[in-house]
């Protein structure tokens, strides 16, 4: 029973474990150590690391620096000169205020720390390791602040085992730190990798900033908010529709000056987009929202992401208004201000909906039924439905079902009636058979590219005049991470300098298309990261063949159809697209007697 009584931890083990909460990996030590640089004045910042900083970590910084006193309580646990009364925590003007990070970065890292103040004879430099008493020593003076982070989780092997490659922590690595430099366009960042430079941006307004990081955008793509209302203030810039992607990558959101995450807020910026861009589409946005610290918490996540506000409702509406009456200004959506205030009215009824009308609360997304009465909800919080009962199937879902499964026609060269909007009309032994040709073309491409991999004939077609892409930091990790996949898919690549040289594609991009093939290659690299090797494969052929799919359609004519269909028997799965889209169905004659009666 002795083995079992509560007894309290030694002190290193567990600094260890708090640190766990506030160290996760590389990128946490990068972020931490960044935004402390921020809240000490600096104006450039570099950052360096090696093997995605699981060997070492430096930040070097022109900030105010630190005396000595400073300095020897900087490693101890909840010692901060950021806050020091209660009132203090509901103000905070500061990245970081609770004192943890260094602390918690020292329990699991060989720490050293060189800082010198302006007009002192010397500085100082800090040695720690982990479990041991920091020592100190005089050093030349250099004002500001160099801290070296060494051996990361060395003593917590555990931890450093479930750590990601040395090239995916140094993705997430440049990911963040492209954050902090959007956030503060006013200072100077620059991020090594071991000797090689990867980024630099010197002191530039926020839009030629936003440009450098992303690299691919236009200033004339960028919208700008300026709305103040309330105590709240909300500046920033929206793409328009040509510069969205397929991902939520080019998505930032600051809450005084801090990087946060919120899907409230990032769903309030999509909701004004919707009838602007495409399904599976989503903006790109650059956002700062400036409001008195009393009104959030930005203590409720160990890593400060996330935030509470006094009244969210109301920044969800300002956010919204802000970014419609941006794109009002650009003539991309009717004036906002000609209809009545979200707020005066957020349930909006929806026509046409079937039996009965229906209503979506347009602040939560919530859709409701005017007819049917509403759940009783359970002490869960959900609403519970009869017990013992089945899933019921509609008799047209039965019906549908054995249409969509008819087998494809077997003669060799089917014939096409005729062919309008994406759909080709063909004769079919059992009645009229509806080809969806973008659905179809993707399965065929799909099949095909998987086919010629496993079979390893999927190889570089050599351009004559190579083509450029600027890349940002987080995607030149992110090409050399996975550089050997690219190349199983065909393409010829190289990297100088962050600019990616495409000096061969594979068959299946067609001409002209180059550069958005290996555009396709990287959005889909970065949706992909947290799947294994087969997902990840399976999901860049989707992606893949569904681009090859988009520039084919285009140019499909009767002759065409007869092939596709050809190529679509050939397939193992004719029936469904990859992306889960029915590629035909067949109208049998008996059911146009029945709609004909």
């Amino acid at each position: 029973m002795s083995e079992n009584r509560i007894r309290i931890l030694p002190e290193h083990l567990a600094n260890q474990i708090a640190a766990g909460e506030v160290v996760q990996r590389p990128e946490s030590v990068v972020k931490e150590l960044v935004e402390n640089a921020i809240d000490a004045g600096a104006t450039s910042i570099t950052v360096v690391v090696q093997e995605g900083g699981l060997r070492s970590i430096q930040i070097v910084d022109n900030g105010s620096g630190m005396p000595k006193e400073d300095l020897e309580l900087s490693v101890v646990r909840h010692a901060t000169s950021k806050i020091s009364t209660e009132s203090d925590l509901h103000a905070i003007h500061t990245l970081g205020f609770r004192g943890e990070a260094l602390a918690s970065i020292a329990a699991v890292a060989d720490v050293e720390i060189a800082t010198a103040l302006q007009g002192q004879q010397h500085g100082w430099t800090l040695f720690s390791q982990p479990g041991q008493i920091p020592t100190y020593k005089p050093t030349p003076t250099r004002v500001g602040t160099s801290i070296s982070v060494l051996n990361l989780f060395a003593n917590v092997p555990a931890r450093r085992k479930f750590l990601k490659s040395s090239l995916t922590e140094f993705r997430y690595i440049s990911e963040t730190l492209q954050k902090l430099a959007i956030a503060r366009p006013d200072i100077r960042f620059v991020l090594y990798d071991g000797q090689s430079l990867v980024m630099d941006v010197q002191p530039a307004s926020a839009v030629e900033r936003l440009q450098h990081v992303l690299r691919s955008v236009q200033e004339k793509d960028l919208l700008p908010l300026d709305h103040a209302e309330g105590g709240v203030w909300i500046k920033g810039y929206v793409g328009n529709q040509s510069v969205v992607r397929k991902n939520r990558t080019g998505q930032y959101l600051y809450l005084n000056g801090r990087s946060i995450y919120s899907k409230s807020l990032a769903y309030a910026i999509s909701q004004c987009f919707e009838h602007i861009i495409p399904s599976g589409q989503h903006p790109l946005f650059a956002i700062w929202i400036d409001i008195d610290p009393e009104r959030i918490d930005v203590n409720i996540h160990p890593q400060k992401h996330e935030v509470k506000f006094d009244d969210e409702r109301a920044i969800f509406l300002l956010v919204q208004h802000a970014v419609t009456s941006a794109l009002a200004s650009a003539q991309l959506i009717p004036d906002p201000s000609a209809f009545l205030p979200l707020a005066q009215r957020p349930l909006q009824s929806l026509q046409g909906a079937g039996q009965g009308h229906v209503a979506v609360n347009r602040l939560t997304g919530e859709i409701l039924e005017r007819s049917l009465p509403a759940p009783f909800p359970s002490s869960l919080g959900y609403s519970q439905a009869p017990t013992g009962t089945q899933p019921r199937i509609a008799p047209a879902a039965h019906g549908a079902y054995a249409q969509l499964m008819t087998e494809l026609p077997q003669e060799h060269v089917p014939s096409v009636l005729f062919v309008e909007r994406g759909l080709a009309m063909c004769r079919h032994d059992d009645g009229i058979m509806v080809v969806r040709l973008f659905a179809a073309l993707e399965r065929v491409f799909f099949e095909q590219i998987q086919q010629k991999r496993g079979l390893g004939e999927v190889s570089a077609e050599q351009l004559l005049f190579p083509v450029t892409l600027n890349l940002d930091a987080a995607d030149q990790a992110l090409i050399a991470e996975h550089d050997s996949l690219i190349a199983s898919f065909g393409f010829d690549v190289e990297i100088a300098d962050g600019v990616l040289h495409v000096r061969g594609i594979p068959w299946f991009v067609a001409a002209g298309d180059e550069e958005s093939g290996i555009c396709d290659v990287i959005q889909s690299l970065r949706e992909v990261v947290t799947m294994n090797v087969s997902e990840r494969e399976e999901q860049m052929m989707i992606r893949l063949a569904r681009s090859r799919a988009f520039s084919a359609i285009h140019d499909v004519s009767s002759s065409h159809v007869q092939q596709i269909v050809k190529d679509l028997r050939a397939c193992t799965i004719s029936h469904l697209s990859p992306s889960g889209l029915p590629t035909y169905t067949v109208v049998t004659f008996d059911e146009l007697e029945k709609r004909l009666q």
